[in-house]
């Protein structure tokens, strides 16, 4: 395992649990919600999925399984992989609440052995705060690539790069009435940075946090990593900040398709 690994999984293991309880809810009055309006926990990206009834979804870095329950719920076989037992505890009370299943994997993505599941997923989802926490997305992307099957496809929505260009690259820090610039968008290096809860709790405990690594990506680094595995890229949807600062980029959405390419017959 990396080093970047190392400390993030160290991170998202501490209180990940107790906050889930204390944001989303209990188990089983968040499993009643995610049966009844199971669609709700898709609504931003269930035009890009489509039908899932039916169709093998693997779902990385899936954390607490709030989306992969609701996927399960629609009828969709789900595997989760991410890297914190912390967030497989919950996910899977969750999911027994719900009286289904989904196949939790803890591990670091990168470390998956694939051998038994390669080539065998119609759909890779990962959603939100995802490709900071690699230091190489060309492997990524190669793994999720394997992954699918012939066909399969990939949704990917993750920050905005834009936030890089930014003093405070958290968008969803309350940054007041005007966003400071004082980012280098071209920075390559790893940043320390919190781990994504950790100012849900009280500021005396903040301190004891362990911190994260990440990479901030730009958009070219990004589409460029995609394309050059093999993948065909569909569409890029940008979408506004979640704050007041609606005239700047705040995420992306990256629809791609595994698809076999048929070279043209040609004379020796």
């Amino acid at each position: 395992m990396s080093k970047q690994s190392q400390v993030n999984k160290k991170a998202w293991s501490y209180k990940a649990n107790e906050f889930w309880r204390n944001n989303l809810g209990a188990p089983t009055d968040v499993a009643k919600d995610m049966l009844k309006q199971p669609n709700y926990y898709l609504r931003r990206h269930i035009e890009y999925l489509g039908d899932v009834n039916g169709k093998k979804v693997i779902n990385l870095l899936g954390s607490c399984g709030k989306k992969a329950i609701p996927l399960a719920i629609l009828g969709a076989d789900v595997t989760v992989v991410d890297i914190s037992e912390e967030n497989m505890k919950y996910a899977t009370e969750v999911a027994k609440e719900a009286n289904i299943n989904i196949n939790y994997i803890v591990s670091d993505v990168l470390e998956l052995n694939i051998n038994e599941i390669q080539d065998s997923f119609d759909i890779a989802y990962l959603e939100g705060g995802i490709l900071h926490y690699f230091v190489d997305i060309n492997e990524i992307a190669l793994k999720i690539y394997n992954l699918l099957k012939v066909g399969g496809k990939l949704v990917l929505n993750d920050f905005h790069p834009f936030r890089k260009i930014l003093k405070e690259p958290d968008i969803f820090k309350e940054v007041g009435d005007r966003l400071e610039i004082g980012g280098n968008y071209f920075d390559d290096e790893l940043n320390v940075a919190e781990v994504a809860y950790e100012k849900f709790f009280p500021v005396n405990e903040q301190n004891e946090f362990p911190k994260c690594l990440l990479r901030y990506w730009t958009m070219g680094e990004i589409i460029s990593s995609f394309a050059s595995v093999g993948f065909v890229i569909e569409k890029l949807v940008e979408g506004p900040r979640f704050d007041s600062h609606k005239n700047i980029p705040g995420e992306f959405t990256l629809v791609a398709s595994k698809l076999k390419i048929i070279l043209p017959h040609t004379k020796g």
